[in-house]
Parts: structure tokens; C-alpha cells; sequence
């Protein structure tokens, strides 16, 4: 390693499988702020599969499902960005509707995310919804096969993911199956292996400064700010 003013720059010779997966999430996370023509760019099928293949990220059925009806996804764990969520359920990067054929899925995310210009419309570029209870049934009674993911954790599971924990956020999130039961919906277990190993996360024991300021936040924002880090493009 090469050092200069204490940062750790990454040796010439690291192999391109993965260069490339550094590229795949660059260009995944650049294309959140800056909408216009990406919008569109980032909705193209061979972007989303080049990321997958790349990042790697894999979809694994373990279960037909019947089109005729629809299905609650629970998603665990949230991770910090739920990047195997949109990736598998809100595009065909991993052919999800060939896999699941005649059904219709839409990943959910915060309401408070639509109020933010550009970044509301990047979301509904996405096919993104919001989580909210009525969204929810707009989405599941409009026939059959249509269905909806819902990370079950929420934002206050990503203040617990990091590397080797898979602290589940569930005893007081039971609202999804309230919603299924009023809307006749099956539930469909998701479980993603690795979501929490993307990032690093810097130490936030309960109780801590840190902690209690991303709780505050999360009180008066509805989302979290986990303090992650990662992989750089030259480090």
C-alpha cells in the first residue's frame, strides 16, 4: 500500500473483478443526486444486470408462487441502503419476472422520501412506492399477482447493520401482517445473505452520543443516518 497524508491508496494491481464491482456501486450511488437524463438511464435493464453480475447480486426462488393471488414481501435485514432489495425486487437485473411470472412487484420505501425534489422522482423512476397504509392497498387491490416488499426493519434495523449481525427488528412491527389479513395477501418471507456485510459501520452502543443522535433524528425525520464506510474508489 501506498501511503500519502495517512489515507491507504489501493495498489495498481488489484484485480478487475474487483475494479469492476467498485465501478457497479459508483455509478449506482452517483446516479441518486444527480436525476435529469439518468433517471432513464438508470432504469435500463442492461445497467441494472451489468450491476448485478458485477457487484454480484443473485436472486435464489425457493417457491413458485401462485400469480393469481398477491403477496406481502418481508424483507430482512435492512442493511443500510437495502441494496439487495431494489436490486432483486425493483428492477430485472436478476430476471425477477421470469422467476415470478405474473407477479407484480413494487419495493417500498419512507413517505418522507417523496417530499424531496429530484430524489421523488428518481424513487418513481425506480418504480419505488411509499410504505404508507394506504399505498400499500392501492397497490395490493388492483388484481391479481400485484404485490408489494416491505423491508419489515425499517430504518432504525440500519443502525444495527454491520458485518457478521443480523439483529431483526420485528416484535414491534407487526403492521404488515395486519395489512395482509385485511387485504386477503400472502406473506413471502425474504431473507437477504450479506446485505449487512457491505459496509462497515462506525460504533454506535446503545446508550452512546452517537446512538442517542441517530435515534433523535430518526424521532423527527422518520430515517436514520448510519455512519457507514466502505470500500473507496482509490483506497
Amino acid at each position: 500500500m501506498t501511503n500519502l497524508l495517512n489515507i491507504q491508496l489501493a495498489p495498481l494491481n488489484v484485480p478487475l473483478k474487483r475494479r469492476r464491482q467498485t465501478t457497479a456501486v459508483l455509478l449506482w450511488l452517483i446516479s441518486l443526486p444527480n436525476g435529469g437524463r439518468r433517471f432513464s438511464f438508470a432504469r435500463k435493464a442492461y445497467f441494472w444486470k451489468w450491476y448485478a453480475e458485477y457487484f454480484p447480486i443473485t436472486l435464489i426462488k425457493e417457491a413458485d408462487l401462485d400469480p393469481s393471488k398477491n403477496y406481502i414481501f418481508g424483507y430482512h435485514p435492512h442493511g443500510v441502503i437495502s441494496v439487495g432489495a431494489w436490486t432483486n425486487f425493483g428492477t430485472e437485473a436478476n430476471d425477477f419476472s421470469k422467476k415470478f411470472p405474473g407477479i407484480t412487484c413494487r419495493v417500498l420505501t419512507l413517505a418522507s422520501n417523496f417530499n424531496l425534489p429530484l430524489y421523488r422522482e428518481y424513487l418513481m423512476a425506480q418504480g419505488l412506492a411509499s410504505v404508507s397504509r394506504q399505498s400499500c392497498e392501492n397497490i395490493l387491490q388492483k388484481g391479481p399477482g400485484h404485490s408489494v416488499l416491505i423491508v419489515v426493519g425499517g430504518a432504525g434495523e440500519s443502525l444495527n447493520a454491520r458485518p457478521g449481525v443480523y439483529d431483526l427488528v420485528l416484535k414491534k412491527r407487526l403492521g404488515f401482517i395486519k395489512l395482509a389479513v385485511r387485504n386477503g395477501a400472502c406473506l413471502c418471507p425474504v431473507f437477504s445473505f450479506g446485505e449487512n456485510d457491505i459496509w462497515e459501520q462506525a460504533d454506535n452502543p446503545k446508550g452512546s452520543n452517537v446512538w442517542k443522535f441517530q435515534k433523535t433524528l430518526q424521532k423527527l425525520s422518520g430515517w436514520t443516518m448510519p455512519l457507514f464506510h466502505g470500500r473507496g474508489i482509490f483506497n
